[in-house]
């Protein structure tokens, strides 16, 4: 979910509304802030150039094979905002008809998700864009697809096990405002009872190759429309975000890494976010797919901490501070991490003994946080000491583990770690790691 309405706190009682940690904002928000050029490794000019977009000119050659873009990085550092101002800077080119599709924001379920139902919510996606945009799509361009895809949902409707039918209304009509109401109608079941959403998954599954043909036919149909009309989009592109929200490893692990030939089989670009914890299982990915990686905000660079100085003062007026020290206080132990700063901002709202942020709060925070991270096994201890004594050690499970959780950070590539300052300071920590 967007933030929308959220507006600077003013009030002390409207921190808690305006720090919330997961609510990515846009380039359009007030609250927005460019850490581009404070990301080290990351330039916004890297996904121009794979894209064959100028980043100066905004001019652009067609590439003639689809490009897949995966970018990793921690939860919270601003991979969801990044590609939000991406969406609307590549739209804006007239190089690329862009479709940003978030599988988390309460369009699937994200306890139980297979890759179909992320094919079925993009083309849901794709043709809600095309509607809203006005783009004028002509019946013959999706009517082969759209026969394909009323014939599967009459199967599906015809399964006794389909506790409740896909809109029945929507499959019988036709036009292309009723192909969108029927992908939209099976998007919705697909977040509904099990039996349904399995009984749809089993019969696209059933016809995947199918799937994918018509997809890509729908698709260059499209595209060849687009880049013929007055609006003159050359190409198309799909943001695919939201998937370090799929409940379990395991999942993330099928859809992103086993089944990840079944997106490469759809002919057109896409750029989707990698967790974390899977980064280091990109081998495969990297035979047909560029990986970049988007690091934590590099405090060390001129002018960063004074960027992230307005960060907090966008969301939270500079009256609630005891003083400009506390605000400090917070970027140290923020870490370069912006979800991890605001919400130390929140734990020490909460302990604040009057209505104003201080220095004792931020403590009261950090100490808290700290508790929480120091649940480590011996493992885990173990690569920290390493870290702590100097050395890179190997990409084990741990290893991995430690970087889903926040507690080694990355600034500027794989080789530049760092234990979280929060960690580091915690009394129970220390002892730990010298029983190490």
């Amino acid at each position: 979910m967007i933030a929308t309405n959220i507006t600077k706190a003013t009030n002390f009682y409207d921190i808690q509304d305006a720090v919330a940690s997961n609510v990515p904002v846009d380039d359009k928000h007030e609250f927005y802030i460019d850490f581009s050029k404070f990301r080290s490794s990351f330039k916004e000019k890297q996904i121009f150039r794979n894209l064959a977009i100028n980043d100066q000119t905004n001019e652009c050659n067609v590439l003639q094979q689809p490009k897949k873009i995966f970018i990793s990085g921690y939860r919270g550092t601003g991979k969801t905002s990044e590609l939000l101002k991406l969406t609307n800077a590549i739209h804006e080119t007239k190089c690329y008809f862009t479709i940003f599709v978030d599988i988390s924001d309460e369009e699937l379920d994200t306890n139980n998700i297979e890759t179909v139902d992320i094919l079925v919510l993009m083309l849901e996606k794709l043709l809600k864009k095309l509607k809203d945009s006005g783009a004028t799509i002509d019946e013959n361009i999706m009517q082969s697809f759209y026969d394909w895809y009323s014939t599967r949902i009459e199967e599906v409707n015809k399964n006794e096990l389909a506790s409740v039918s896909v809109d029945a209304e929507a499959s019988m009509s036709t036009g292309f405002l009723s192909f969108f109401k029927l992908t939209a109608s099976t998007k919705s079941q697909l977040k509904g009872s099990s039996e349904t959403k399995n009984v749809i998954r089993r019969v696209f599954n059933q016809h995947f190759s199918d799937f994918v043909i018509k997809f890509n036919e729908f698709v260059l149909a499209v595209k060849e429309k687009l880049s013929s009309s007055h609006t003159s989009y050359k190409d198309m592109l799909f943001i695919i975000d939201g998937f370090e929200k799929i409940g379990t490893l395991t999942d993330r692990r099928k859809i992103l890494i086993e089944d990840s030939n079944k997106f490469m089989l759809i002919r057109t670009h896409m750029m989707i976010t990698l967790p974390i914890e899977l980064f280091g299982e990109v081998t495969n990915l990297r035979n047909f797919s560029t990986i970049l990686h988007l690091p934590l905000v590099n405090l060390e660079q001129v002018g960063a901490k004074e960027t992230l100085r307005e960060f907090i003062l966008k969301r939270v007026d500079r009256e609630l501070f005891e003083d400009d020290a506390t605000i400090e206080e917070i970027i140290k132990f923020g870490a370069g991490h912006p979800r991890q700063t605001l919400q130390i901002i929140s734990r020490a709202y909460v302990e604040a003994e009057g209505n104003k942020i201080d220095k004792e709060s931020i403590d009261d925070a950090v100490r808290q946080m700290g508790n929480e991270l120091s649940s480590l096994n011996r493992d885990e201890l173990a690569v920290l000491k390493e870290i702590g004594d100097g050395r890179f050690p190997p990409t084990t499970d741990a290893y991995i583990g430690l970087k889903a959780k926040n507690i080694i950070l990355e600034y500027s590539g794989e080789n530049s770690n760092s234990i979280n300052p929060i960690l580091e300071a915690n009394e129970i920590y220390k002892k730990r790691l010298m029983d190490q």
